[in-house]
C-alpha cells in the first residue's frame, strides 16, 4: 500500500468562520495506480492534494492520518516533510509557472532536482553526469534544443514547455507519488494529449502512481483505472474507470456524464446540473447533494449516507444503494 488516508478532517479558519472541507475522507491506492478525481470547482479536489503533500496551513488537518510510503505525514515537522517532497511525493500544479522559480534558469532548476535525486539515492553522479541526465531527459519530454531550454527562464517559454520542464523534473527525481492538479486545463487539445501521454509513460515505465486532478470525465477516463467523484469534500462515487464511464449509479455521477457534449450544438439542448455546488460554510442537510438531485427524496434531505461497498470496487455514497 503505497498511499493510506484514514479519517481525515480538514478545516479552514477564516474571518467568515470554520470551513469544513474533507470530512472523515478515507482512499488507498497501491504502487503502480492511476487515480482521477472529478468535481466541480469547489469540491475539495485541490485541498486533498494538499493535504497529502501537506502543503496546508499547519492548523488545517485537525485529525486524522496520511500514510505515504508506510510513514504518516501528519505529525511530520517541516524538515522531515521536506525529505519527503520531491523523491517520494511530487505535485504538479495548474499553473506551472508556479512551481518554477522566475529568476533562476530552467537549467539551474533541474539541476538542483538532479542533486536532490543524487543525494538521496547515493548514486555518486558528478556534475557532467548530472547535466546529461537533465538533456536526456528533456529530449524524452520532446522538447526541442534542451541545451537551449536549459539557458531561459520560465517566462520566456510557452506554457506547454513549461508543464512538460516541471514533469521533467518529476521524470528526474522518479517520486513514488505524483500528484497532478488539473495539470492541462491552461494548455490547448494538443499539448494535452502530449501531457496526458508522458504522464502514462511515467506510470508504465517507473510505476509512479498518480493521482490526477481533474473536472474532465473524458481526460479521467483516458488516463486512469479508477475514478473518484467528489462533491461537497465528500466521495459520491468510487470505481473502475469504465465503471463509472459505462455504468454511473450515483444521480452526481449521471448528471456530470450527461454535462459532457456529445452532439452538435445545432441537434440538441446542453444538459446542466441545476444551482451550484453548496458553500462549506453552509452545506445542506441530509446528503450535500439532495438540493441539486432530480432523485432526491424526503431520507436525502434528513440524512446524510455512508459511502457503501457496492459490487466489486465499486463504492458509493447514496440512499438509493443503501
Amino acid at each position: 500500500m503505497l498511499l493510506e488516508i484514514k479519517n481525515l478532517n480538514v478545516s479552514y479558519k477564516t474571518v467568515n468562520g470554520i470551513s469544513n472541507v474533507l470530512n472523515n475522507f478515507e482512499l488507498s491506492m497501491d504502487t503502480g495506480d492511476i487515480i482521477s478525481i472529478v468535481g466541480e470547482s469547489g469540491s475539495g479536489k485541490s485541498t486533498l492534494g494538499g493535504a497529502i503533500t501537506k502543503l496546508l496551513p499547519p492548523s488545517a488537518i485537525e485529525t486524522g492520518s496520511v500514510i505515504v510510503d508506510g510513514k504518516d505525514i501528519v505529525p511530520m515537522s517541516e524538515s522531515e516533510i521536506t525529505n519527503m517532497r520531491g523523491t517520494t511525493i511530487f505535485m504538479i500544479f495548474q499553473n506551472p509557472l508556479n512551481s518554477l522559480n522566475p529568476v533562476k534558469t530552467v537549467g539551474y532548476q533541474l539541476m538542483e532536482a538532479a542533486r536532490v535525486r543524487n543525494d538521496r539515492s547515493n548514486e555518486n553522479l558528478d556534475e557532467e553526469a548530472m547535466e546529461r541526465l537533465v538533456i536526456d531527459t528533456l529530449r524524452a519530454m520532446r522538447l526541442p534544443d534542451p541545451e537551449k531550454i536549459m539557458k531561459r527562464y520560465p517566462h520566456e517559454l510557452s506554457g506547454g514547455q513549461v508543464q512538460r520542464i516541471v514533469i521533467s523534473m518529476a521524470l528526474i527525481l522518479r517520486p513514488k507519488l505524483l500528484i497532478a492538479d488539473e495539470p492541462t486545463t491552461a494548455l490547448d487539445v494538443t499539448i494535452q494529449a502530449q501531457v496526458i501521454n508522458l504522464l502514462k509513460e511515467l506510470n508504465r515505465d517507473y510505476k509512479m502512481s498518480i493521482i490526477f486532478i481533474t473536472h474532465d470525465l473524458s481526460l479521467a477516463y483516458s488516463i486512469s483505472n479508477r475514478i473518484m467523484v467528489m462533491y461537497a469534500g465528500r466521495i459520491m462515487e468510487l470505481n473502475d474507470s469504465e465503471e463509472i464511464i459505462k455504468n454511473p449509479k450515483h444521480p452526481y455521477t449521471i448528471a456530470l456524464l450527461l454535462s459532457v457534449p456529445t452532439k452538435y450544438k445545432t441537434e440538441t439542448k446542453l444538459y446542466y446540473i441545476s444551482g451550484s455546488p453548496p458553500s462549506f460554510f453552509n452545506l445542506p442537510a441530509g446528503c450535500k447533494f439532495n438540493p441539486r438531485c432530480e432523485k432526491a427524496f424526503d431520507k436525502c434531505r434528513e440524512m446524510e449516507p455512508d459511502l457503501i461497498v457496492s459490487k466489486g470496487n465499486s463504492r458509493i455514497r447514496c440512499w438509493l444503494y443503501e
